[in-house]
């Protein structure tokens, strides 16, 4: 056992340290060689030095590649003929690749001479990069600050954009104030109106459903930052337009359908019993044996209940819908029983169900249902709002 667990050891140390980066390099993949061929030459040599001895030379190699790659990738996306948006931001991940190529090659030993000719750390060109990045956005953001207070997708846009400057260069020139200027002109603001009358539940009922989906509102925070979720009072909006008025209706309610069933079937004894007897040779008399039989009859009692909610957005400028849903709630109760006809020994032990003699009365189900509609349609709401 212990050979065995001693030559698993040697070969799996032996073809780790075989790899030297040359199939990365052949697939093309000359940072990963660099990466394989620097991890080889810290590994055990084991018992064959072949890759060992390769790694330099593939480091070399593939290091000079990969360089060239990401140098002609800098001077393509900081060309003025280059049309690819933010190209700062790309040519800063190109440098973490160089800086990280480099710190790879720089743990070769017998590379310190070549590696002399190249650069030993990008920090300055990085650090240039992230100004020229947060420049590019700032620029943006200010084109669509202009606009902020006519348009809120521009404002969200300015918003966004400052802050992308910010990540960039932290407190990069006057991106923050800016940001939260913005900010408020960016929000989509939506009020939700009281539930329309409807014939299906009563006033009273309708006034309570309300008052637990605002309660709802209340509780949840913002669907998202940029959306805010109001109460149709004097104070909705904060001093802004409002952009958008969710409608609600309950538009369908079946209090209680009381539905039962039931299904017979002929069930056996597991066992024979005397049933009988006959002659045999008009003398003998015998036992007649068979197993007995009955009728067994299952009821199944269901008491269902529903309540139906619909929903619309609509734009408060036009008074166009922007989207229609809805929510819908069901409860259900059910019992079961027996009855059986026939040889009781065909149960064979076995007891009869009983039935349930409590049925929720039809204002514990909708208690129920509405509670959770109500939990549904705010769900729902934030759903809806989520990505904006």
């Amino acid at each position: 056992m212990i050979r065995l667990l001693l030559l698993f050891i040697l070969t799996s140390t032996g073809l780790a340290a075989c790899s030297s980066g040359q199939t990365a390099f052949r697939r093309g993949n000359f940072d990963l060689a660099v990466k394989r061929a620097s991890q080889r030459l810290h590994q055990w040599r084991g018992l064959g030095k072949r890759g060992y001895t390769k790694a330099p030379l593939v480091l070399k190699q593939a290091f000079e590649r990969a360089y060239e790659e990401h140098q002609k990738a800098i001077r393509n996306l900081s060309s003025p003929s280059n049309t690819k948006d933010f190209p700062w931001e790309t040519i800063y991940n190109e440098y973490e690749k160089l800086q990280s190529l480099t710190n790879n090659a720089r743990t070769c030993e017998a590379c310190a001479e070549w590696l002399a000719t190249y650069p030993t750390s990008y920090a300055d060109r990085q650090q240039e990069t992230r100004q020229l990045a947060a420049a590019d956005r700032y620029e943006l953001a200010e084109q669509a600050f202009a606009y902020r207070e006519d348009n809120r997708l521009a404002a969200k846009d300015a918003y966004f954009n400052y802050q992308k400057a910010l990540s960039w260069v932290p407190n990069f020139r006057q991106a923050s104030a800016k940001a939260q200027d913005a900010l408020p002109f960016a929000i989509l603001r939506v009020v939700v109106e009281p539930l329309s009358p409807t014939s299906e539940i009563s006033a009273a009922d309708n006034r309570e459903l309300e008052r637990m989906i605002f309660r709802q509102i209340d509780r949840n925070e913002a669907p998202s930052p940029f959306v805010r979720l109001y109460r149709p009072d004097e104070s909705a909006g904060d001093g802004f337009p409002i952009h958008q008025a969710v409608q609600m209706r309950v538009s369908d309610y079946v209090p209680i359908r009381d539905n039962t069933t039931s299904s017979t079937t002929t069930v056996y004894s597991n066992q024979t019993y005397k049933v009988g007897e006959k002659k045999i040779n008009d003398s003998t008399k015998v036992d007649v044996m068979e197993k007995v039989s009955g009728s067994l009859t299952t009821y199944l009692r269901t008491i269902n209940a529903e309540l139906t909610m619909r929903l619309r957005a609509i734009d408060t400028q036009t008074g166009k819908t922007i989207w229609e849903d809805s929510v819908w709630e069901t409860r259900s109760w059910q019992t079961e029983w027996q009855t059986f006809s026939g040889d009781d020994r065909a149960l064979n032990g076995q007891s009869l169900k009983s039935a349930n003699l409590f049925p929720p009365s039809r204002w514990q189900l909708y208690d129920s249902l509405s509670d959770e509609l109500a939990d549904d349609v705010v769900r729902r709401l934030r759903s809806k709002y989520a990505k904006d």
